[in-house]
């Protein structure tokens, strides 16, 4: 009975509940459709274009929001198309992204250099090495230098998305997209843009914020990363300072007292190990890092080594077999060994001009020069001096075993002794043998070798007073200096021997090198590469003893360093940039002009240089190119370059006006081109061959071999006689006398036939005789005959006349020579007598006819 009720009450309660829950759902949704706000924005929460038309199409029928205009509808039109194609630009620099593949993939590389460098700092023992330390500080300039230029390209990439971000938002604050067509046609036109604009707006908007939060993270991996470099080499260079500050201090025990000193002393090999395994992990690292410099110096080699074997193979082709073993003797290291001399090349400059490598990397590029010189001095040096630069050899490889090493053993200890002793008996057998052998030595080999002699016993010092970590560095940098110093000698050998080949393989060619002289070329050349070696030298120097980074450091601090001279600021720096600039200028000008322009010293004489007087403007702009790039370079403001002007002009006014004069007459002549270097000229009373012409004067060279220097000014205001103006070909004319009674017409007819096929004498305009007068004594004729090149003149006219006087001899023809008939009227008859007791005595014969004719006159 119960169950009964108790089932139909509930199906009398159904119909109550559902009527409830009516009755309480309306009023909410009434009042939930009355709270919800009419969008009045664009920029919507959803990106469906069917949600977005239909939301535009509600927002435009509150007129307080948008306003219908018909005079509007051209500006709407053209803001959506232009807005239309600023977001597909915007969202096609998106879609290409930003090159940061590379960065991501490295950042694990960064962690395991600076997980390794962590490593080695805890690892420094109690005599902790300075090489190891060095190589820890190379290592994080390397990865410092890396990061921050990730970071540079990622604050790039970061200020072009705040860029395209600004754009976005100003696009969104344009209040011209307000306003709607009136008309229907355009209304649905202008809903159906709006509504793609809309939905390219908010693709443009989410890609942008997607990559600004990737480059956000990337950033601040890089940055925590360039923080931690930043703080290890501050520790860094904290260690070298504290180094630095104790070098002299006592850092092992003495060599006397071997466990007296040492609680747990260490075993030599173990630490060879340990060494040799990390400074192979630092090398690795490094080359992943600093992979494209070595793709650099091979490419160097190998360009090199093509160099100078194409110039011996045109040594060998341009000359017969015996000249060019002849010319190739003079480079006998490019030509013997040139795989030897290409490896010197590369692993010099290599040391030289990069000193922030590994040190393990250091001692393969030792090793690999060493064995290089080893080829080239096997057959060069004497056997003495070779089995001492073998024991050289053997004293580097041991200071690079120590110079690895990154705990002090006992071992190491009397190693660092017995070397230095070596290193002192070898130098004073050296200084010995260079006073006895006959083998050509270096300039500057004695002064060297006193100071491998010095350092050595300074490192000898060292280790007896327990000095280790100073004795290596000194012992290390006496067989390093002495090495480097004949490696560089044989460097600018090998270089002067590379121009040598350069000069010759092209000598008969229409380059500029036919023009050269590589006697002078190879003086001014010797002294620059001389002068590059010692720098470079000083530098190793300077490395090896660690003092490098101090010295650098004190020089920029000293040049940069500002000072007042008066109202002026200035740098020495700037100071020196300014005179090198415009000493390079100077000496590139005068390189162009013996280069280009030289002079008289070609093997034809015919042959005129290409360019000429152009050379002279050349050389004008690089010099006024030099003096405005000085002044920018040095920082100096241009303001005082006008101010030198203005004063220049004042000194032009009172005592300049002949260097302005013939500097302006160069410019004449420069374009003009009256003259060419090459012409004969005849100037005055002087003539000879023009060998150059200068910015104030050029340089004529005379027949006798003087060299006379004409200012520009006289070439251009005296009368001027080119005879190469337009060609060589020159008039030759000379006057001919023969005996009255001769044959004129067989006079003309043997003058003629000297100038047949003579070479050099031109058929056209053909030669010309011509009777001139009727002389004292003789029958005159004038002849005159064109030659090709003025240069024979001499040489043809004194053929000619030889050949004349045969053929006039053989025909019987006679040369008639000056006579006179001397008439005396009176003569002293004391003297008569004399002369003929003289006559007497000299004849025995009776007086001739001739003499009794003469006595009868008397």
């Amino acid at each position: 009975m119960s169950i009964k009720v108790i089932s139909i009450l509930q199906r009398c309660c159904r119909p109550l509940l559902v009527l409830l829950l009516l009755i309480i759902a309306l009023p909410l949704s009434a009042q939930r459709k009355k709270t919800t706000p009419i969008p009045h924005t664009i920029h919507m929460a959803t990106i469906d274009s069917a949600t977005i038309r239909k939301n535009i199409s509600n927002l435009a029928r509150d007129t307080s929001k948008l306003k219908k205009s018909d005079t509007a509808v051209a500006v709407i039109i053209s803001r959506i198309e232009g807005y239309t194609l600023l977001l597909n630009q915007l969202m096609s620099s998106l879609r290409r992204g930003f090159d940061t593949i590379n960065i991501s993939r490295e950042i694990p590389l960064i962690d395991t250099s600076l997980a390794l460098i962590r490593e080695n700092i805890a690892g420094l023992g109690r005599t902790p090495n300075v090489n190891d330390i060095y190589t820890n500080k190379v290592m994080l300039e390397q990865l410092q230098r890396r990061l921050s230029g990730w970071q540079n390209n990622l604050f790039s990439f970061y200020n072009q998305l705040v860029a395209i971000n600004d754009t976005l938002h100003s696009l969104r604050q344009d209040t011209s997209m307000r306003s709607i067509p009136a008309e229907d046609e355009l209304y649905g036109f202008y809903i159906g843009q709006l509504t793609r604009l809309i939905v390219k707006y908010r693709s443009v908007d989410s890609a942008n914020k997607i990559s600004l939060v990737k480059i956000g993270l990337l950033q601040n991996k890089i940055a925590n990363r360039y923080i931690d470099v930043s703080n290890l080499l501050e520790d860094s260079d904290y260690r070298l300072q504290q180094f630095s500050a104790n070098m002299f201090s006592k850092d092992y025990r003495y060599i006397w007292r071997p466990h007296r000193d040492s609680i747990n002393p260490l075993e030599f090999f173990p630490v060879v190990d340990r060494s040799l395994h990390k400074s192979t992990r630092v090398l690795t690292i490094f080359f992943s890092i600093q992979w494209p410099i070595f793709i650099v110096w091979i490419l160097l080699a190998t360009l090199f080594a093509l160099w100078t074997r194409s110039n011996v193979h045109h040594v060998q082709r341009n000359h017969p077999e015996q000249e060019a073993e002849a010319i190739l003797h003079h480079a006998r290291y490019v030509y013997r060994h040139p795989i030897a001399c290409t490896i010197i090349f590369v692993t010099t400059l290599s040391s030289v001009l990069s000193v922030r490598y590994p040190i393990l990397y250091t001692q393969i590029i030792w090793a690999l020069t060493m064995f290089a010189l080893s080829y080239l001095f096997k057959t060069d040096l004497p056997k003495t001096l070779f089995r001492y630069w073998q024991l050289l050899m053997v004293l580097l490889f041991v200071y690079s075993l120590n110079n690895l090493l990154i705990e002090v053993t006992y071992a190491e200890q009397w190693g660092l002794l017995i070397s230095a002793v070596l290193c002192i008996l070898l130098g004073f057998r050296l200084l010995k043998e260079t006073t006895l052998t006959s083998f050509v030595q270096p300039k500057y080999t004695r002064p060297v070798i006193k100071l491998f002699i010095a350092t050595s016993a300074l490192s000898l010092l060292m280790v007896l007073l327990a000095r280790v970590g100073s004795a290596k560095i000194f012992g290390s940098s006496a067989v390093v200096n002495t090495v480097m110093a004949l490696n560089l000698y044989v460097l600018v050998k090998i270089l002067l021997e590379a121009v040598f080949l350069q000069v010759e393989a092209n000598k008969n060619s229409s380059t500029f090198i036919s023009f050269m002289d590589y006697q002078d070329v190879q003086t001014k050349l010797k002294t620059f590469l001389t002068v590059l070696a010692f720098v470079g030298w000083l530098i190793i120097v300077a490395r090896n003893l660690y003092l490098y980074d101090a010295i650098s450091a004190d020089i920029i601090q000293f040049l940069s360093t500002s000072r007042h001279i008066g109202n002026s600021d200035f740098t020495f720096s700037s100071v020196i940039i300014f005179v090198l600039v415009i000493w390079i200028a100077f000496v590139a000008s005068q390189l162009i002009a013996y280069m280009f322009g030289n002079t008289g010293q070609s093997a034809t004489p015919t042959q005129k240089p290409r360019f000429g007087s152009t050379l002279l403007l050349l050389r004008l702009a690089v010099l006024a190119g030099g003096i405005l790039l000085a002044f920018a370079a040095s920082g100096i403001p241009m303001d005082k370059l006008t101010i030198v002007i203005g004063a220049l002009s004042v000194g032009i006014g009172f005592g300049l006006q002949n260097i302005v004069n013939n500097l302006v007459s160069g410019i004449i002549l420069a374009f003009e081109k009256p003259i060419e270097v090459g012409d004969v000229i005849e100037i005055g009373p002087r003539s000879g061959i023009v060998k150059e012409i200068g910015i104030r004067s050029s340089k004529i060279s005379a027949y006798d071999g003087s060299t006379v220097v004409v200012p520009n000014a006289d070439l251009i205001s005296q009368q001027l006689i080119n005879w190469t103006l337009t060609n060589r070909a020159r008039r030759v004319n000379f006057m001919l006398g023969v005996g009255y009674g001769s044959n004129i017409e067989q006079v003309t007819t043997i003058i003629k036939s000297a100038f047949t096929n003579q070479e050099g004498i031109l058929t056209s305009p053909e030669p010309v005789i011509q009777l001139s007068q009727f002389g004292d004594n003789a029958v005159n004729f004038q002849v005159f005959f064109w030659i090709s090149d003025l240069g024979n003149a001499g040489s043809l006219q004194s053929r000619v006349l030889t050949f004349i006087y045969d053929a006039l001899n053989k025909a019987g023809i006679e040369l008639p020579f000056p006579q006179r008939d001397l008439h005396i009227r009176s003569i002293e008859e004391e003297v008569l007598i004399k002369w003929k007791g003289t006559t007497t005595k000299d004849s025995s014969n009776p007086p001739s006819d001739a003499a009794d004719d003469e006595e009868k006159k008397l």
